[in-house]
């Protein structure tokens, strides 16, 4: 479940309680920036809790691409480092 606390001049800040085990996260976000958020996630047909774990997962599945593929370049790189020269 999704809560807003305003907090005086500070940002509001969002926090999602713990369901089924998992753990909350908390975001702070201004007034004016809960309402892009809010109003984004309206947009796409989604709640704004569904907005922002999905924007989470996909980018840390993103990062673990992007590090295997680093990987990758770095294992294809080190094969071809000792090939003849018209070969790399």
């Amino acid at each position: 479940m999704l809560t807003r606390a305003p907090s005086g001049d500070t940002p509001d800040t969002i926090t999602a309680d713990i369901v089924e085990g998992m753990p909350k996260i908390t975001v702070e976000l201004t007034p004016e920036e809960l309402a892009e958020v809010n109003e984004h996630a309206r947009s796409l047909g989604k709640s704004t809790r569904a907005l922002a774990h999905d924007l989470l997962v996909a980018d840390a599945q993103r990062a673990a691409f992007l590090r295997s593929v680093d990987k990758g370049i770095e294992i294809g790189m080190a094969a071809f480092a000792d090939a003849p020269e018209g070969w790399r």
